[in-house]
């Protein structure tokens, strides 16, 4: 028997299939437009529509509870990336120990992104470097560059900015970061860091931000780079003899496969060799080896780098 719409006058009507909803009721339903519900379908694998012959999406009540909570998490303040991912009860739990965040982004943002909007590399340079020489390096990092990535990362995903934008201005972050790190590798003591993504992982800003972190600390830095298969990260520890092993994850590849992957690369590695993930996807991880660490934060690696360092009598 197909269910009665008990949403009153102002209810969309059903789409022409019993218990499936067309993507207008959907947005009507959850106030999330249309571009993004596709945005996340191709970012995160959410929601994932049922498909007529003739292409057209179809979405199930299970869907749209979902959305709802994940509109409820977003208006919170929550990051699309953190919240889409999530299954229903862990979004349940998530908003019961949420508290609103101030919405309001300030200005220094505000003009940054209008200067993004319009690919003005001079004046984001000039802005960046002002920002560092006026800040430190360590303040620069927490009140500036991570806020900044995760406001350019939430307007790609509501639709105000596009990839192309994203992949600009990570593109100035990342040579920002190697600009920033290369005078502090000279010193570094004591057995490296070996930073580097999983395959079908191609977003590189968290290994170089991890990176000049590690070198802030006065230790080693190896980048092997994006996408670089489970074996050759092993080949290049057995040859470097590292004090860890970071990945980075964003949210968009903290899959299972990604946990078992990493699985397999710490049963690989020396016993003598830690195994750190971090990045907007490290606490999204499912059933990740209880060996592995998970490192959700720069005060997270600093500290991890502190006891690293008593351990390894580089202090």
């Amino acid at each position: 028997m197909a269910k009665v719409n008990r949403g009153g006058p102002e209810a969309p009507p059903r789409c022409e299939q019993p218990a499936l909803w067309c993507m207008a009721a959907v947005t009507t339903r959850t106030g999330i437009g249309q571009h993004t519900l596709r945005a996340w379908e191709r970012r995160f694998g959410f929601p994932k529509p049922m498909r007529l012959p003739s292409g057209h999406r179809r979405y199930t009540d299970e869907q749209i509870g979902r959305l709802h909570l994940i509109g409820q998490a977003i208006a919170l303040g929550h990051r699309a990336g953190d919240v889409v991912p999530l299954r229903e009860g862990r979004l349940k739990q998530l908003l019961r120990g949420s508290h609103p965040r101030p919405s309001a982004m300030p200005a220094w943002e505000v003009q940054l992104l209008e200067k993004v909007r319009t690919f003005d590399r001079e004046e984001i340079v000039s802005d960046l470097s002002q920002a560092y020489a006026s800040l430190g390096l360590r303040t620069f990092l927490r009140e500036r560059l991570v806020p900044l990535t995760s406001a350019v990362g939430d307007a790609w995903e509501a639709g105000e900015l596009a990839i192309k934008h994203e992949h600009f201005l990570s593109e100035i972050l990342e040579d920002t970061l190697r600009t920033l790190r290369t005078p502090l590798e000279h010193g570094g003591k004591g057995r490296p860091v070996m930073f580097a993504t999983l395959p079908e992982e191609g977003h590189r800003l968290g290994v170089q931000v991890a990176a000049l972190v590690t070198a802030l600390a006065g230790r080693r830095v190896r980048i092997l780079g994006a996408e670089i298969p489970a074996d050759e990260i092993w080949g290049a520890a057995e040859h470097l003899d590292p004090l860890a092993v970071g990945i980075s994850v964003t949210a968009h590849t903290a899959s299972p496969a990604t946990a078992r992957a990493l699985g397999r690369l710490r049963r690989l590695l020396s016993a003598r060799t830690a195994l750190w993930v971090g990045g907007s996807g490290a606490d999204l991880l499912p059933g990740l080896d209880a060996t592995i660490q998970r490192i959700t934060g720069i005060e997270d690696l600093e500290a991890e780098l502190r006891r690293a360092a008593a351990h390894d009598g580089t202090v």
